[in-house]
């Protein structure tokens, strides 16, 4: 791996003259000092991709978010790890690529800007397609570019340059090649099919523009008088078939009564026919594998224009299909009965009710939990209606990525998921890719007065058909609509890198990208289509791995909603924690997929951690002032120490090896040996992990090696040589501090560049190698040895707390067993974190502490009242005796065990188990005043 090129540090972050000084730093951390300049620095001069370099590429597309929208803690999310794996990527080597942009979101800014023109009372319509997309223009230019400025603030190394928007001149060009393919390719076609259909915006809706919510309606038992009145009954009285709806109102659109093929209590109805209630039109009963048995009554009324699944028994049976409903939601048709016609839908399922009660028809209706689709901009009810659009034959496309799935080319993390994206594949159906608008790209079709069709020649697709001289003799129309926003997005892997410019440098270097992160919700809606178009236009996959995160909800596990106003601001945790304990608390809730639980304790956690990493960065700076205060910013720590000691003098290595270029083993304690085997086995653990996507899995790994090993037991231990100025431990401490800066730095990386910066490095964090593992730093004999210290220091705490004595207090101990040579040997550091004094051996009675095979010993004489303290140890060892006949009481009632959880049963053996080791060790102690 070569060095990486010389990068300067923020003017803020460069001292006025370099050097080695805890002053510098602040005493206290505080994110809004320093975060803003490394925030800007990142967005001004870009972490840009080198299309030409020999590095192997890695790049990932941030899943554009709306031009309209504001920074959520889902995007927050998101992006955090994205640039956490993007940094961890830049610092292995490779030419790391993380390209941002927004999507044009066709529905939500045309809904913004039509808002505004009504608060000046008009409509687009008063200002024509024309003048309204200006409008629309000038309001993405002013207000559009919201979001990637809050993405500036979490960090994200982004290339800057390469911002794209769904609607730039490029992209669109890739839109309409899309579409000339799949029309010539027979994929892309127009007809007549049932859709989502928003009465308040006027256009069809994609299922992702939809939200689903469980509503309280009613189900209704409606009578169908069969034609021949003596017809044996089915699953009513004689002469009828009764079916159980929802939608009471669309039974005049009814086309036929549907029943199981192996149902036999309607085998004697298929083939004959029954009266619509209200009406005195006629339909068939005939079977189909759709309808469910058990659910209602086991016939379902059958009305193709507003069912989806209708829709298909009706292709199946050659049925007509009819609207009742339309475009406004009102109900309309010569089929409806006068006495309802004009009525809002909902209104009119209130009067239709009322008059099927009149008339005898209703026989029942119950409350129903029935799920509605919402239209995710404009909160109303979507009617599903059937209607003339563009739609796309998938199940093609869908099959070349089921393949792909088979050849191991895209894989899903978790893998669980690989199944649900397999499943929607397999049972896909066409997409309707039209919408009514007029911000987005425009359908390149068109049409002659007789209707026919006419699209771009794919040799030539920029060319507009009325423009083409073969079609010079024609009154060509163009199609008014839009494309679905999806018909865009799903290509942006690579029209964002140049498609269909297959020759570009960006399209060879970095496509396909390497991995996309994004919501598991929505697998189905983008990452599937995204696979589609991937294969269907490029003939690769988009990319190689699906990371999936879980959605990120309240505290009570509800999604979150301006409507249920328990939505969070990541701006206000921002000011709060700082944006570092932030990323910790995203990273670290990010596990396996699963939604995450808003927990404040996460981000409070990330804040005391940053705390700890700046004092341990403080305590470093000051001992390195200290013992070396001829040190220069760019003068090697190494060369100065392995001067002081004799050793022989080495040129400095490569960026990153910065644990190789420590002093020879003579100079270091076993702290200092220790420790570096320790951290050079987390940084092969946390490498694994990162590569595996396991983000959360590396963060509290780093998280519970930095807080635990180095904070408090590493720096405690290298007090006592620091202080004897010991400089090989002085190169150790700041050795691994940097070491672990730069483990730490994708996931924090505003602390940790800042505190990189203070240790004397010119060069900015984000641009240094990431560590590696080097098996000759692993060091089981230190590791051993120094476990043996730790277990000293918990017994000698242990024994203070028995005795009744604080923590600050001295106590004189003594150290047997296997490892007492190597405590012995290592005393000062004993005796330093535990506050205690190693003697040769204790006379008299004592009390004694056994961790991991090594036991201290304390005296009671002099150190404590007998009298009392054998008050005190009886009266626990009388509590000890009742808990343990309590826990074996319970334990011992055949009505609790059969009744109580397996995990209570469990902890009454713990208890049992923990309290008798307590009471056989008191009772020993006490043996000795027998």
């Amino acid at each position: 791996m070569t060095d990486l090129p010389q990068d300067t540090l923020p003017e803020q972050a460069t001292p006025e003259q370099p050097g080695n000084d805890a002053e510098t730093l602040a005493r206290a951390f505080d994110p809004a000092a320093i975060e803003p300049g490394w925030a800007a620095r990142w967005r001004s001069e870009p972490f840009r991709a080198d299309a030409s370099s020999g590095k192997p590429p890695f790049s990932i597309v941030i899943p554009p978010p709306n031009v309209t929208g504001s920074l959520h803690l889902g995007h927050a999310l998101d992006n955090t790890l994205i640039d956490t794996l993007i940094r961890y990527k830049r610092m292995q080597g490779f030419e790391a690529l993380y390209l941002p942009g927004t999507d044009h979101a066709g529905i939500s800014t045309q809904v913004v800007v039509e808002r505004q023109l009504k608060e000046e009372g008009q409509t687009r319509f008063d200002l024509g397609r024309e003048a309204f997309l200006e409008r629309v223009w000038g309001w993405k230019a002013q207000s559009g570019g919201t979001i990637l400025n809050q993405l500036t603030r979490l960090g994200v190394s982004a290339d800057w340059t390469r911002e794209r928007f769904t609607m730039d001149e490029g992209l669109s060009k890739a839109v309409r090649a899309q579409f000339v393919r799949l029309y010539h390719e027979g994929l892309a076609y127009r007809g007549e099919r049932i859709v989502n259909w928003d009465p308040a915006s006027q256009t069809t809706l994609s299922d992702l523009e939809i939200d689903r919510e469980v509503r309280k309606g009613k189900m209704s038992t409606l009578s169908y008088k069969l034609e021949d009145p003596q017809t044996p009954a089915s699953n009513g009285e004689a002469g009828e078939i009764r079916i159980a709806t929802v939608r009471p109102e669309t039974i005049f659109a009814d086309q036929a009564i549907a029943v199981h093929p192996e149902d036999e209590r309607f085998a004697h109805l298929v083939g004959k026919k029954a009266r619509i209630p209200l009406t005195d039109r006629l339909v068939p009963i005939i079977a189909d594998e759709a309808v469910e048995r058990e659910f209602g009554v086991g016939a379902l009324k059958i009305t193709p224009a507003h069912d989806p699944t209708d829709f298909e028994v009706g292709e199946r049976h050659g049925l007509a299909r009819p609207s009742v409903i339309d475009l406004h939601g009102n109900l309309t048709s010569d089929l409806v009965p006068e006495a309802f016609r004009g009525m809002e839908r909902f209104a009119a399922r209130k009067a239709v009710v009322k008059a099927l009660t009149e008339s005898g028809d209703l026989l029942e209706e119950k409350d129903h939990d029935t799920a509605i689709g919402l239209s995710e901009r404009t909160k109303v009810p979507v009617e599903p209606i059937v209607s003339t659009q563009w739609f796309v034959h998938v199940k093609p496309m869908a099959q070349r990525v089921l393949e792909g799935l088979d050849a191991g080319e895209i894989a899903l993390t978790p893998e669980r998921y690989g199944k649900v994206n397999r499943d929607w594949l397999e049972n896909i159906r066409d997409w309707n890719i039209s919408r009514q608008l007029w911000w987005g790209h425009q359908i390149p079709a068109w049409y002659d007065e007789a209707g026919n069709v006419y699209v771009p020649d794919p040799e030539n697709p920029d060319l507009d058909c009325d423009q083409d001289p073969r079609y010079a003799h024609l009154n060509l129309r163009r199609d008014p609509d839009v494309f679905d926003t999806w018909f865009s997005s799903n290509l942006w892997p690579f029209s964002t890198l140049g498609w269909p410019d297959t020759d570009c440098e960006d399209y060879r270097k970095f496509y396909p990208t390497q991995v996309l992160v994004t919501g598991y919700d929505i697998l189905f809606f983008w990452v599937a289509r995204m696979e589609m178009a991937g294969y269907a236009m490029t003939g690769q996959a988009p990319f190689g791995t699906v990371m999936l995160h879980g959605l990120y909800l309240d505290a009570k596990g509800q999604k979150m909603s301006k409507s249920k106003g328990n939505g969070i601001d990541p701006l206000e945790l921002f000011d709060q924690y700082g944006v570092d304990a932030c990323r910790f608390a995203f990273t670290s809730l990010s596990t396996g997929g699963q939604d995450i639980r808003h927990d404040p304790r996460r981000f409070e956690q990330g804040r005391n951690f940053a705390n700890k990493l700046w004092n341990a960065a403080r305590f470093a700076l000051l001992r390195l002032s200290e013992a070396a205060p001829g040190l220069t910013a760019g003068d090697d720590l190494t060369r100065y120490v392995r001067s002081a000691v004799n050793a022989a003098d080495h040129p400095p290595l490569r960026s990153g090896e910065v644990l190789a270029q420590l002093p020879t083993r003579e100079d270091l304690t076993l702290a200092d040996r220790w420790i570096i085997s320790r951290l050079n086995a987390v940084t092969a653990e946390a490498s694994a992990q990162l590569d595996a996507f396991d983000i959360g899995a590396a963060i509290r790994t780093l998280y519970a090696f930095t807080w635990d090993e180095f904070c408090d037991w590493y720096i405690e231990a290298a007090k006592p040589a620091l202080a004897a100025g010991q400089l090989g431990t002085l190169a150790t401490l700041k050795a691994v501090l940097e070491h672990i800066l730069k483990l730490l730095h994708p996931f924090m990386p505003f602390i940790t560049s800042e505190l990189y910066a203070s240790l004397g490095h010119r060069r900015q964090l984000a641009l240094h190698a990431w560590p590696q593992f080097v098996p000759a730093l692993h060091d089981p004999e230190a590791t051993r040895a120094f476990d043996a210290l730790r277990a000293a220091v918990s017994a000698a705490r242990s024994l203070k707390n028995e005795l009744g004595l604080s923590p600050q207090d001295r106590l004189n101990v003594a150290v047997e067993g296997e490892l007492s040579g190597t405590v012995t040997e290592n005393a000062r550091v004993v005796e330093s974190i535990a506050r205690v004094t190693l003697v040769p051996a204790l006379a008299g009675r004592t009390l004694s502490a056994v961790e991991q095979g090594v036991t201290i010993r304390a005296p009671l004489e002099g150190t404590v009242d007998i009298a009392d303290w054998l008050g005190k140890q009886k009266k626990r060892l009388a509590e000890l005796d009742k808990q343990i006949k309590q826990a074996q009481g319970k334990l011992g009632n055949a009505g609790f065990v059969a009744r109580a959880p397996a995990e209570v049963i469990e902890e009454e053996r713990r208890r049992v188990q923990d309290f008798g080791a307590q009471k056989e060790r008191l009772e020993a102690v006490l043996a000795q005043f027998a």
